[in-house]
């Protein structure tokens, strides 16, 4: 049976992980969010659920826009040293077979792994995916996606030699994070928003080790269309909600 932890950077977030929490935490053995001392939305969603909540405010140092990358790595810093490791946003939905799948899956521990995303642009969308049974993976042996739902775009680029598992969702073991007790492949942190470093730390696996979850669909929620980055410096879209139009002014985690 695998060890699963998972890590959620979540500042400015608290309303989608109120959402996606209660879909996720039976997933994982623990799963340790942070977020900043003022984020009191996000930290009553852990007091709520007794997750693991870790404050920092690292990610806004030396005049960095939002740099994530600080975040990751501060909890990937209080994992165990075995098992294998989860970094995914505070806006994805887990289905409910996910441990079952990734059990079922062979992982290699020498890989990162991602999982291609289901596209939700809105919470009426939400709640139709919901009632529609798909998260309950009821489809047998056949693997579907809803009808009606666009499919998130995958990064793969020649130059860099092909397919990243991006930071929406990134599964790895602690038998590439850690040697003889040092860490190996720690998150980058050099990058002053919240793009870029996910991918970054993906390339420190050669494309060999690269892998997609084929049997996996992830959830990515959205109260709304927008432009690609929009919330990388910064939360620009509105809250998570019904009928809720307003915009948070909030920093985000994706």
């Amino acid at each position: 049976m695998l060890k699963i932890e998972g890590i959620i950077s979540s500042v400015g977030y608290g309303d989608f992980l109120a959402e996606t929490i209660k879909y996720n935490v039976s997933v994982f053995d623990r799963i340790i969010v942070v977020t900043s001392d003022s984020d009191e939305e996000t930290r009553e969603v852990c007091r709520k659920y007794s997750i693991e909540c870790l404050l920092s405010n690292e990610h806004n140092l030396e005049g960095d826009k939002f740099n994530k990358g600080r975040l990751v790595e501060r909890a990937l810093q209080h994992l165990s040293a075995e098992g294998w490791r989860v970094h995914m946003d505070a806006d994805i939905v887990l289905p409910s077979k996910t441990r079952q799948l990734l059990e079922v899956a062979q992982l290699n521990p020498d890989f990162i792994y991602g999982a291609d995303r289901i596209m939700v642009k809105s919470y009426e969308d939400w709640q139709k995916l919901k009632d529609s049974g798909y998260l309950a993976h009821d489809y047998h042996n056949r693997v579907t996606t809803p009808k009606g739902y666009q499919i998130g775009t995958r990064w793969a680029d020649i130059h860099s030699g092909g397919y990243c598992p991006i930071g929406y969702f990134q599964c790895w073991s602690s038998r590439s994070d850690l040697w003889k007790g040092s860490r190996i492949r720690t998150y980058p942190t050099k990058h002053n928003d919240a793009c870029r470093s996910d991918v970054q730390f993906a390339l420190k696996w050669d494309r060999s080790c690269r892998a997609l979850i084929p049997e996996l669909f992830v959830v990515h929620l959205e109260s709304q269309e927008a432009k690609l980055g929009a919330n990388w410096s910064g939360r620009t879209t509105r809250r998570w909600g019904v009928n809720n139009t307003g915009s948070s002014g909030c920093v985000s985690s994706s």
